[in-house]
């Protein structure tokens, strides 16, 4: 027999033999499924298409449900929470936390971190930096990713609560964001404005300090990753705080370019506070 056809023979054989194996399958398609739901519940949510985001919410809870996955009904309540929340939705957002508190006490206590970011996120919101520094405390049990988020919600609480002093939050939340950085070069699921918020707190941190040069570096770094992954209402945060650390360093014309820019993106999100921060900033460099 013909060498080379015999070889072509041996070859074949070997791929219809690996052919017929069944696929390796590192994770049940269901549990993609619903994982890549709430993905997207979560993008909607930060494009503040509030109501998408709660049909989607809605269906990753019911699809986790489906196979009894408790961490992930967890973050799908915590979503729906957050979204009644906003929505000045009262009785729904008692109900969702509810579930979600008596789930976390019932059946997954090391899973405690879930409310307790939901309650943290809500105190920002309201502007209770007192009570977030209170809770936002770091600890070595939680996952990498929760522990930047508490970190950067500390860093906040400090830079609104003692303006131009350092914080103590800082240098832990710059070390733990270069692990997550590192880490989503592997771990392309991991959520990019984890790390773009973490980044913005050291900007503004940095900012009130007045070490411009860091506060430029960080924040042009958390202007990338929103606008790369669409964290709009974001982006125009990062822009806001860019012309504010332009005007200060004295580069009125590229201040008044970002202010702009920031301007659009709040006008366009209804963020009405912001965007009057923002013309204000812009009449003021204007000389009006």
């Amino acid at each position: 027999m013909n060498k080379h056809i015999l070889w072509t023979g041996l070859v074949l054989l070997l791929l219809l033999g690996a052919c017929s194996r069944p696929a390796k399958v590192r994770q049940a398609p269901a549990k993609a499924s619903a994982d890549a739901t709430l993905k997207l519940a979560q993008s909607l949510e930060k494009k503040q298409r509030t109501t998408d985001s709660a049909a989607t919410y809605d269906s990753a809870l019911r699809q986790y449900r489906s196979f009894g996955d408790l961490r992930g009904e967890e973050f799908a309540l915590a979503g729906l929470a957050r979204l009644a929340y906003i929505s000045e939705d009262e009785k729904s957002y008692l109900y969702y936390r509810g579930e979600l508190v008596d789930l976390v006490a019932d059946a997954d206590p090391e899973g405690a971190f879930v409310p307790l970011l939901l309650d943290i996120h809500l105190l920002q919101d309201a502007g209770d930096y007192a009570r977030v520094k209170e809770l936002a405390v770091d600890s070595y049990d939680y996952p990498i990713s929760v522990r930047v988020q508490l970190l950067t919600q500390a860093l906040q609480a400090d830079s609104w609560l003692k303006p131009g002093f350092s914080s103590p939050a800082f240098d832990d939340l710059e070390r733990l964001s270069k692990r997550y950085r590192r880490g989503m070069k592997k771990d392309f699921a991991k959520d990019a404005s984890v790390l773009s918020a973490a980044l913005y707190a050291m900007a503004y941190h940095s900012f009130l300090l007045k070490d411009y040069r860091s506060a430029q570096e960080y924040v042009c770094e958390a202007e990338i990753l929103d606008e790369r992954y669409e964290n709009f209402p974001a982006l125009a945060y990062d822009l806001w705080l860019k012309g504010n650390i332009l005007a200060a360093d004295k580069n009125t014309d590229l201040a008044k370019s970002e202010y702009t820019r920031a301007k659009s993106i709040f006008s366009h999100f209804g963020n009405s506070e912001m965007l009057s921060k923002t013309e204000a900033a812009i009449r003021r460099l204007k000389g009006e």
